[in-house]
């Protein structure tokens, strides 16, 4: 058919016109190649307008409803997670466009919320990205697997910036008093990746020889939160990767608290080289530990005491060369170490024995650091510092089997530095909404995956162009109120 002049300027790539009824209309077409005929189908889609010689191409009602519906598709987008996730990073976020663009530190959070509350790959954050109203306060209204992985790949390539950032995590606590206290730990992550050169077999606690990586964490004793990360080979183990993670971090004003298992004279030496302060703590069987002031009679009358939670804590200090050492001794722990202990030479004769249960007295109970600390700290003030881990540990484990993070098939290692920095920001979220409900004591009742799925339940629609709030129970405002997260402002 031939097209008249008037009517074949409105001819496009990937449209046809037709001859109807005597009126000339404009469709879209697409092309798809034929396996079976061996050859591309022309497929006609949607009517795009019709053409007339007076008043040119005009666009078909239907489609301009379409266009329309694809420029804002969604009138209905998650709320409560964006308002509860954005409340609980605000401080560390406004801290990280120091070292980062504004753009790249919102796709970042949105990233890192869609791992908090979905476990999401990367292939289906934009999905979520559209469905929630982070979509609607961002710069990006719309987002694509490629730009995540890219804005991942940048931040994983900028390692100082990540660093000087974690780094303004530590210089204030929570009530605005320089931070001090530091708690050291370690997990593995698996990674199939056949791509990465960071995975390796190595030693871990299930005696699991896939493939790995490992990641070194610092915690604030004072917010119980992460303020430090770094990956680390698969095969190297904690006492060589401390020393590297010290040097990175390189803060003088805190005292680093490691765990059993960390200590070494070489880990001391270079400590103190640096002028780093710490507290180690060693194991019972280490030969450095001097127990002989627990095995005089009357050895009380000797030692130092404080009180813990309602339990007498003795302790005694010494030196062996220029090391500082400090043992304590929990005597509730020790009588119920020594119960259980005679209970397995019942049960596990093999294992356990009245003679090794004799050996074994003077060290029931006990607890000994060795440690350099240039300000003032009590016997007491340490004991409770080394206490906190037990809590940070017990968050942290929640929080690996929250987020499943256990297995990793990235094949680039940029784009996995900036998928962990995501859950470094996923992590601290967690541990902070853990710690908010601990102080309102609702941990017996709601976990902090409880809230997030609370949270899943609150939207804003759009009515008349405007966005509104969906309706609360008001049990739920009340409990959102206490976590101090409201949705009414």
């Amino acid at each position: 058919m031939i097209l008249p002049e008037w009517v074949l300027k409105f001819k496009e790539p990937k449209t046809e016109i037709k001859l109807i009824k005597g009126g000339y209309y404009k469709y879209a077409v697409e092309y798809k190649y034929n396996a079976e005929k061996k050859r591309t189908d022309k497929i006609t889609g949607v009517l795009l307008g019709k053409i007339t010689e007076a008043e040119g191409f005009v666009p078909s009602d239907k489609d301009n409803l379409r266009k329309k519906a694809e420029s804002n598709p969604i009138d209905i987008k998650n709320y409560g997670l964006f308002r509860l996730f954005s409340t609980l990073v605000k401080d560390e976020m406004e801290l990280m466009e120091n070292y980062f663009s504004k753009d790249v530190c919102e796709l970042m959070l949105a990233f890192a919320m869609f791992r908090w509350a979905y476990n999401t790959p990367i292939k289906r954050a934009p999905y979520y990205y559209d469905h929630d109203f982070c979509s609607q306060v961002f710069g990006k209204k719309t987002i694509d697997d490629k730009l995540i992985s890219d804005t991942l790949k940048s931040v994983g390539e900028h390692r100082t910036a990540v660093v000087d950032w974690m780094k303004s995590l530590l210089d204030k606590t929570g009530n605005g008093s320089p931070a001090e206290f530091v708690m050291m730990d370690s997990t593995h992550v698996f990674s199939k990746s056949e791509m990465l050169t960071v995975n390796a077999k190595g030693y871990n606690p299930d005696f699991d020889f896939e493939k790995q990586v490992r990641l070194m964490y610092l915690f604030s004793a004072q917010t119980q939160q992460p303020v430090y990360y770094r990956l680390i080979n698969g095969n190297i183990t904690d006492l060589k990767s401390m020393a590297l993670c010290v040097e990175e971090m390189n803060i003088q004003n805190v005292i680093y608290i490691a765990d059993k298992g960390f200590y070494s004279k070489e880990n001391t030496a270079m400590m103190k080289a640096q002028n780093l302060q710490y507290i180690i703590p060693l194991q019972r069987s280490n030969k450095l530990i001097d127990n002989k002031p627990l095995q005089e009679a009357n050895f009380k009358s000797k030692l130092l005491y404080f009180l813990y939670q309602k339990r007498i804590i003795w302790y005694y200090t010494y030196k062996i060369e220029e090391d500082c050492f400090i043992t304590f001794l929990d005597e509730g722990l020790r009588a119920k170490e020594e119960a259980d202990y005679v209970e397995r030479i019942t049960s596990l004769p093999e294992i356990y024995t009245k003679e090794k249960f004799t050996q074994k007295l003077n060290v029931f109970g006990t607890l000994t650091f060795t440690y350099d600390i240039k300000s003032e700290k009590t016997p007491e003030e340490i004991y409770q510092a080394y206490k906190q881990r037990n809590e940070i540990e017990t968050i942290f484990d929640a929080y690996k089997n929250f987020l499943k993070a256990d297995l990793m098939y990235m094949q680039n290692r940029y784009v996995l530095e900036g998928w962990l920095t995501a859950n470094f920001i996923a992590m601290i979220a967690y541990h902070k909404l853990y710690i908010r409900l601990k102080n309102i004591k609702k941990l017996s009742k709601y976990s902090p995956k409880d809230i997030i799925e609370l949270s899943k339940s609150i939207y804003k629609l759009n009515i008349n162009n405007q966005w509104k709030l969906s309706e609360i129970t008001n049990k739920n405002t009340d409990l959102f109120k206490k976590l101090k997260i409201d949705y009414l402002i």
